[in-house]
């Protein structure tokens, strides 16, 4: 079969980043001189098996390492490799293959954004015996332990721009601040409540970049005239509100759109909202019950640059994300490789090693997008698939060979719009 990826860039870029691995294992002390039964491409292949197979024991990853190696090592030899310089050859081998950028074509062309940004993290458990190294919040029966991974792309590239590792109960609004800080002229970032920041949208502004959120339903909002959100919306006949408000305590103005729900949504939010309040002894406020009524989205981009059509069009596409997520995690066994009691730098290894399995699948996307329908291109298909291929592995050298059937990671047929249709539609 003839090569479906563009050019030979998945050659050309896979290489150039796997034969970085020998420096940056040489950096971080993880491998201090050359030996037959130790690697940093075996070790890093051995890794990347475990997140996918679940097996994960140092005596699995052993034997795994032992197919790559000239010579088999030891379990307990490999236990006493698995130090903090591990963990911090795995991290450097994730932010290295951030910066190696794969794709330089925009999949989605638009003059109206440098990058849409979009944001969001998953949580990863863990066995609940970690729960002193890797503190999870608890599910009202007792401790929990996990970590959250958090993640930023550009949908215009498919290029991830940031992926770090955190602990479960650090909050989306304090990881935030880390994409924030790459942030450049221009960029539009689409995130959802949990990272909502009135602090943090003042800093995307100043760096002349451009943000999307829904409102969380305790932030209050009033118009230039002093009237509340809440009067506007019992009040008004319209369907549709677009305006500029006040937002916050600190009276952040941005721009307010509000397009009314349908019956249906605004019943089903009102009962989960009173059988959540019923849980803690509260009942919801009048308010809260109002807004239940509408979809509200803020943004400081101007109707001049986006219509609220197509607001509310790009601010569904962030969904991708959890697609994205889901195809990561169906495609390998993370929660059995880490449902394990055993030291923080064995689990944090497998954590980073679970990254870069999920930055490896985006760059590999990326590629795939031009050789293919750029459209109809399923990332949960090609997640499954590569990972498949990564077991066949002998060396991380052959990943250059990935070759897949077109055919069997199309897209199935569907009468909905695709993402990338959409995004398509509403930043052309």
């Amino acid at each position: 079969m003839s090569k479906t990826i563009s050019g030979s860039k998945l050659a050309d870029r896979s290489k150039i980043f796997f034969s970085r691995l020998d420096s940056l294992a040489r950096k971080t002390n993880l491998i201090v001189r050359r030996s037959a039964k130790f690697s940093a491409e075996g070790f890093t292949l051995g890794i990347l098996k475990a997140v996918i197979t679940g097996k994960a024991s140092f005596n699995q990853l052993a034997m795994n390492m032992g197919l790559s190696e000239p010579k088999a090592m030891a379990r307990q030899a490999l236990h006493q490799r698995v130090d903090q310089n591990a963990v911090a050859f795995m991290m450097s081998a994730t932010t290295q293959a951030i910066k190696d950028r794969w794709n330089d074509e925009l999949l989605i062309a638009t003059d109206k954004f440098n990058r849409v940004i979009i944001e969001d993290s998953s949580q990863a458990k863990t066995d609940k015996r970690n729960a002193e190294d890797f503190p999870g919040h608890g599910n009202g029966k007792g401790v929990t332990a996990g970590c959250k991974i958090d993640l930023a792309f550009d949908l215009l590239t498919g290029e991830p721009i940031l992926e770090a590792l955190h602990m479960a109960t650090q909050q989306d609004r304090e990881i935030g601040k880390d994409l924030v800080d790459l942030v450049k002229p221009f960029d539009l970032i689409l995130r959802d409540m949990g990272y909502f920041s009135t602090r943090e949208f003042d800093r995307i502004e100043s760096q002349g970049a451009f943000w999307l959120s829904r409102m969380p339903v305790s932030v209050m909002a009033c118009d230039l005239e002093g009237r509340k959100l809440e009067t506007i919306l019992r009040t008004t006949k319209a369907g549709e509100i677009d305006c500029i408000m006040y937002i916050g305590n600190v009276r952040h103005l941005a721009r307010l759109i509000a397009v009314r729900a349908t019956p249906e949504v605004a019943r089903e939010r009102r009962r989960v909202r009173r059988e959540q309040a019923r849980q803690v002894g509260k009942q919801p406020t009048k308010d809260m019950l109002t807004r239940d009524g509408w979809h509200i989205i803020i943004t400081n981009v101007g109707e001049e640059r986006m219509k609220t059509s197509e607001i509310f069009a790009l601010y569904s596409v962030r969904w991708q994300i959890e697609i994205i997520f889901r195809a990561w995690k169906q495609s390998g066994q993370l929660v059995k490789a880490l449902a394990r009691r055993s030291n923080p730098c064995h689990l944090q290894t497998l954590m980073y090693g679970a990254i870069l399995l999920l930055i490896l699948t985006l760059k590999t996307a990326a590629l795939l997008h031009k050789s293919f329908n750029r459209h109809q291109l399923s990332i949960e298909k090609l997640a499954h698939d590569l990972a498949s291929f990564i077991l066949t592995l002998v060396s991380l050298y052959r990943f250059a060979d990935y070759n897949p059937d077109p055919r069997h990671l199309q897209m199935d047929a569907r009468s909905r719009k695709s993402q990338h249709q959409t995004a398509l539609e509403c930043l052309s």
